[in-house]
C-alpha cells in the first residue's frame, strides 16, 4: 500500500513541459519560500542555487539545497493525512496563505542576516537559467528579525481523528535550517540538519480533545514511532491497548525520516533517524560504504525540542508537563531524548527497548557508523566528556551535565524476537544495573510480542484486552498527563531485585514457561505517591502499593515491600555530599512512626534512604520525612523508650519502628507468647496470625542493649 501511495502521488501532477517553470520566491515569517512548476517524470531531486546579482549559469551561484522531488511535492503530508492531492500550505508574504497546486514544488530557505538574492531550481545536470522559468525575475529581499519576526511551524491542514470521535487532528510543518556548524542557527531556530539536508521538512501531527480547558495551561506528550512507521499510527484513538488519548492535554505524533518522506528509489529508502539525528558530514548524494570518523548530531532532537517549545509559545502549553512516549524505534529514540534534555520533560513511557541502539547495517553504517566505531556526538554528559552514540540508547549511562532523569515507565516482552528491540541479556542487565543505581525507572516484563497494537500483545499480563478495564493504567497517555511534573521531585524507590516478594526477569533468554524467571512481573511498578513537598530543610512525601486499580495485575498481592529510595530532581531540598540526615517513615492511620533512622548524602548530593517498607494502599498509605540533621534534630520517640507499632490493631505482621535485636510477646496475663531472635533482614515483620485475638505487651531489645516497650491489639 506505502508504494502504492507513492505512485499515486506522482501520477496526479498534471503533464507539462518537462522542466522548471514559472519560478518565484518571497519572504514570510523568518524565511524565504521558493515556489516552482514541474511535471512528470519528476526528478529524484532539485538542485537551488542563490546568487546577489542576477545569473545565467547555476556555476555563477552558491548551491543552497539539494531538496528530494517527494519533499518538494509534500509526500510525507499525502501520506500521514491519507489524501494524494493533499499539498503544502506556506505563508504568502502578505498577512495570508497560499495553498500550492499539485504540481508545484517548494523549498524554503533560511537565512541568517538581512539582504536580497535571485534564486534558481535546476534538475541536475543543468548549467543554464532562465529568468522567470527557473530564475526568480529580480532579487527577493528578506529580513533577519529573530525576536519581531521568528521562524514559524505552518499549519496544513485539519481532519477529525480517524480512530476515535472526539479529537481534532492538525498537521503542521517545518522546514529545517541546514549547516556544516551546528552551532550556528539563529536565536530564534536551531540547526536542526546538515548542509545537504538544508531545507529537510519536518512534520507533526497535533491531536486536540474536543472539550479541551485551553483556560488553564495543558500537559503536552509526545508520542515517537517506530522503525518504518509514521506519525499517524499515533493518532488519538489508535493503539487503544496502550491508551494514547490524551484526557488533559495535546498529543504531538513527530514523524522522523532521513529524507521527510518514504521513496521507492533509492537512496536509503525507509531510512529514520532514530528520532536522533546523522553524522555530520553525512551526505546522501556522495555516500560511501562506510562513514568515515565523524560527530554524530543530534539534529532530529533539536528539531523535536524546539517544536515543544513552539507550541509552548503559542497554545496554553505547560512547559512542567511535557511528556514523551514510544514504541521501539520510538521507545529508543524516546530515551535518547530524555537522557539528552532532561529537564525537557516530565516523564518518558517506553515500549519495547531493545537497550542496544541501532544494527549494524548497510544503511546505518552510513548514518550512525558502526557499535565498534561508537562515535562521538554533540552532546556532553555530566563529567563533561562527549558522550558516545552508543551510549544513547541504554537505561543508565549520563548523557547530560544534569544528575537525575525525569521518571521512566518502560515495559518489554520476553516473546519479542524483532532484532535490536529483542528481549536479551542486555534488556535483562539495564533492568538490574538501573536498578541498582536508583534512577527512578519501573521496568515491567511479560509475555508480550513486539508489537503494542496486535491481538497477540492482549494475552499478556499488562494488556489483557482492549478494553481500559483490561490494561494496565500506568502507560497510558493521561496516567502521565496527571502524575508527573519537571518542577517536582520524585521518590526513586530501587533494589527491587533484593526483595524476594519480587519477581524477577530471568537471564533475558527469550520466551516463556523455559524456566528462566518468572513469565511476568515488574520492578517498582507498583509503587505510586502524592503530595511532594520540599522546603531547604526537609522533604516529604506520601507513598504507597497500588491497591484500588481496577485492572487486577496494577494491584500488589504483597502485604508490603522494602525497597531504598533516592530522592531525584529535588527542587529545594539539596543537602550536600558527606552531611547527615534523619528520616521517618510514618503510617497515616494510625499515625504511628514505623521507621527511622539518620544516613549520609552520598557522592553527587545525592540522597538515598535505605529499605524503606511500603504497604498497599488498602492498608496504609505512608508518610516518608526526610530532614538535615540539625543539634535540634531528634527521633521523636528515641526519647520515651516507647515502641510504635504498624499495624495496630494488627492481623498477621507486625512492624516495630526501628531495628531490633530480641523481641518478647506477653499477654496481659503476663505469659510470654513468642520470642523473636534479629535476623539477617533489617527491621524484619514478625508474624503474629498465630496469636489469639486480644491485648498484648510488647518487649524489644535494641542494637545498643536498651529496651523499649509498648503495646498492641491482635484482631
Amino acid at each position: 500500500m506505502k508504494n502504492s501511495l507513492i505512485l499515486i502521488c506522482l501520477v496526479v501532477i498534471p503533464h507539462l513541459v518537462r522542466s522548471q517553470s514559472d519560478l518565484r520566491a518571497w519572504y514570510a515569517d523568518g524565511q524565504v519560500f521558493i515556489v516552482w512548476k514541474s511535471n512528470l517524470p519528476v526528478e529524484e531531486h532539485y538542485e537551488v542555487y542563490a546568487s546577489p546579482v542576477s545569473f545565467q549559469k547555476v556555476s555563477q551561484a552558491v548551491l543552497i539545497g539539494k531538496p528530494f522531488a517527494l519533499e518538494s511535492f509534500a509526500y510525507a503530508l499525502k501520506e500521514n493525512v491519507m489524501d494524494s492531492n493533499a499539498s503544502y500550505r506556506i505563508p504568502n508574504g502578505k498577512l495570508g496563505y497560499y495553498q500550492l497546486l499539485q504540481n508545484e514544488g517548494l523549498f524554503v530557505f533560511t537565512p541568517h542576516q538581512a539582504d536580497s538574492l535571485y534564486f534558481a531550481v535546476v534538475k541536475p545536470g543543468t548549467d543554464t537559467v532562465i529568468r522567470g522559468m527557473n530564475l526568480t525575475n529580480s532579487a527577493i529581499a528578506f529580513d533577519y528579525d529573530p525576536q519581531s519576526d521568528p521562524v514559524e511551524c505552518h499549519l496544513q491542514r485539519v481532519f477529525p481523528s480517524p480512530f476515535t470521535a472526539g479529537y481534532q487532528c492538525l498537521a503542521f510543518c517545518l522546514w529545517t535550517d541546514g549547516r556544516q556548524n551546528h552551532w550556528e542557527g539563529r536565536p530564534d531556530f536551531p540547526i536542526m540538519a546538515n548542509a545537504p539536508k538544508n531545507g529537510m521538512p519536518g512534520l507533526f501531527l497535533v491531536s486536540v480533545p474536543g472539550q479541551l480547558d485551553t483556560s488553564n495551561a495543558f500537559p503536552l506528550s509526545v508520542w515517537l514511532h517506530g522503525g518504518q512507521g509514521r506519525a499517524r499510527q499515533s493518532l488519538a484513538g489508535s493503539r487503544m491497548e496502550i491508551g494514547i488519548n490524551p484526557d488533559f492535554g495535546i498529543l504531538v505524533a513527530q514523524d522522523d525520516n532521513m529524507y521527510g518522506y518514504r521513496s521507492v528509489n533509492p537512496p536509503n529508502p525507509d531510512q529514520a533517524t532514530w528520532h536522533y539525528g546523522w553524522a555530520k558530514n553525512y551526505n546522501p548524494f556522495s555516500m560511501r560504504d562506510t562513514l568515515l570518523a565523524d560527530t554524530i548530531i543530534n539534529y532530529t532532537q533539536r528539531r523535536y525540542v524546539w517544536i515543544n517549545h513552539w507550541l509552548a509559545r503559542h497554545f496554553n502549553v505547560d512547559k512542567n508537563r511535557i511528556h514523551v512516549h514510544g514504541h521501539s524505534m520510538g521507545s529508543a529514540g524516546a530515551l535518547a531524548l530524555v537522557k539528552a534534555y532532561p529537564q525537557h520533560f516530565s516523564s518518558a513511557t517506553l515500549f519495547n527497548t531493545g537497550c542496544a541502539g541501532p544494527l549494524d547495517t548497510s544503511t546505518t553504517r552510513v548514518i550512525f557508523g558502526t557499535s565498534v566505531d561508537n562515535f562521538p556526538t554533540n552532546l556532553v554528559n555530566r563529567m563533561g566528556d562527549a558522550v558516545r552514540f552508543y551510549d544513547l540508547w541504554d537505561l543508565y549511562t549520563n548523557c547530560s551535565p544534569e544528575r537525575d532523569l525525569p521518571h521512566i515507565r518502560h515495559w518489554h516482552g520476553k516473546n519479542d524476537d524483532n532484532g535490536t528491540m529483542r528481549w536479551s541479556p542486555t534488556v535483562v542487565k539495564n533492568f538490574r544495573v538501573c536498578d541498582s543505581l536508583g534512577k527512578g525507572i519501573h521496568n515491567h516484563w511479560s509475555e508480550r510480542p513486539h508489537g503494542v497494537d496486535m491481538a497477540p500483545a492482549f494475552g499478556d499480563h499488562w494488556i489483557s484486552g482492549s478494553a481500559p478495564h483490561q490494561q494496565t493504567a500506568s502507560d497510558n497517555v493521561n496516567f502521565a498527563e496527571a502524575h508527573f511534573r519537571s518542577d517536582e521531585s520524585f521518590p526513586a524507590f530501587f533494589n527491587h531485585r533484593f526483595d524476594v516478594r519480587n519477581n524477577d526477569p530471568g537471564t533475558g533468554r527469550i520466551g516463556i514457561d523455559n524456566g528462566d524467571g518468572d513469565n511476568w512481573g515488574t520492578w517498582g511498578g507498583y509503587h505510586r505517591w502524592e503530595n511532594v513537598t520540599e522546603t531547604p530543610q526537609s522533604w516529604s512525601a506520601t507513598a504507597w502499593l497500588e491497591s484500588n486499580s481496577i485492572f487486577g495485575n496494577d494491584n500488589s498481592t504483597q502485604e508490603y515491600l522494602t525497597a531504598d529510595l533516592a530522592i531525584r530532581r529535588p527542587q529545594k531540598f539539596r543537602p550536600t555530599t558527606g552531611q547527615r540526615i534523619y528520616w521517618n517513615v510514618k503510617s497515616v492511620s494510625p499515625d504511628i512512626i514505623l521507621q527511622s533512622d539518620t544516613a549520609t548524602v552520598l557522592a553527587d548530593d545525592l540522597v538515598v534512604i535505605p529499605q524503606i517498607n511500603v504497604y498497599p494502599e488498602a492498608v496504609s498509605k505512608v508518610i516518608i520525612t526526610i530532614t538535615k540533621v540539625t543539634t535540634d534534630t531528634k527521633n521523636p520517640d528515641a526519647a520515651r523508650g516507647s515502641i510504635a507499632v504498624f499495624p495496630n490493631p494488627a492481623n498477621r505482621l507486625l512492624f516495630l519502628d526501628f531495628d531490633w535485636d530480641e523481641v518478647s510477646i506477653f499477654d496481659f496475663n503476663g505469659r510470654q507468647r513468642k520470642h523473636c531472635e534479629h535476623s539477617v533482614e533489617r527491621n524484619p515483620p514478625i508474624e503474629v496470625f498465630d496469636l489469639p485475638a486480644g491485648l498484648y505487651h510488647i518487649e524489644a531489645t535494641t542494637h545498643s542493649g536498651s529496651r523499649k516497650h509498648g503495646k498492641f491489639i491482635k484482631r
